[in-house]
């Protein structure tokens, strides 16, 4: 029987999502608790790799069961043991071919900017703080032009495992209270903070506004901005 799990997590004191050799990360803790529940080794496969200090509303994760416990009382017994940074939302039968990463069709991340003079001490966990008034209509301007098909290789960081760096954006939305969301059928590493970085310097004034459209460009115009990990959230994976 395979699963899949709905997972919240604040990532502030973890080192992002992956199980990692020197640090201690949300797939290594949430495996923890789910070998102690069967008690074998349980290991999971996670639907979008958040990066050191990045948050999830809705993280997605699949694993295969050695024998089935209800829904609900697994539930129950996860949140008992895990910390009170991570939950699980829910647990769902899923096909034994199904891939939480592999077959998803889009993914939404959210990045929440705190745009006030002095930085709301509620805020500090999940929000980056930008002291300077933006203009929102002009960083909305500047994000249509990453709207469909293109080669984001200037706003990421290549690996070896990403064969192309070819993404498809569906929908950028910048609200008033400069909350940016972006879904797309798939994200490269950095590719939200890099896009979020230049946003943020167009909208401060300190770039102008079709420096975006430049590094979509063939002899592309590097995005030099990263934002801050911590105004990162998964949002949703759709399948």
């Amino acid at each position: 029987m395979r699963l899949l799990l709905t997972i919240q997590y604040l990532g502030t004191r973890y080192a992002g999502w992956q199980a990692q050799s020197n640090a201690i990360a949300i797939q290594t803790v949430v495996e923890e608790v789910l070998t102690k529940i069967f008690h074998a080794p349980i290991r999971i496969e996670g639907g979008g790799r958040t990066d050191s200090g990045v948050h999830a509303l809705a993280q997605r994760a699949h694993f295969d069961v050695p024998f089935p416990i209800p829904p609900r009382g697994m539930i129950r017994g996860m949140n008992d043991l895990l910390p009170h940074d991570i939950r699980i939302l829910r647990i769902e039968e899923v096909a034994v071919d199904f891939h939480c990463r592999f077959d998803a069709k889009s993914k939404t991340y959210l990045y929440r900017i705190c745009n006030d003079e002095v930085m709301d001490v509620f805020k500090w966990e999940t929000h980056a703080h930008v002291a300077q008034k933006l203009d929102i209509d002009r960083m909305r301007g500047a994000a249509q032009a990453l709207i469909g098909t293109h080669d984001f290789k200037a706003f990421t960081v290549l690996e070896p495992e990403v064969s192309s760096t070819l993404r498809t954006i569906q929908s950028i939305e910048i609200d008033e209270s400069v909350a940016i969301r972006m879904t797309a059928d798939g994200f490269l590493r950095n590719q939200v903070r890099r896009i979020v970085g230049s946003l943020i310097e167009i909208g401060r004034g300190k770039l102008d506004a079709e420096a975006i459209a430049r590094s979509l460009e063939p002899t592309f115009e590097a995005a030099r901005w990263t934002a801050p990990a911590k105004g990162l959230v998964l949002e949703e994976i759709r399948y």
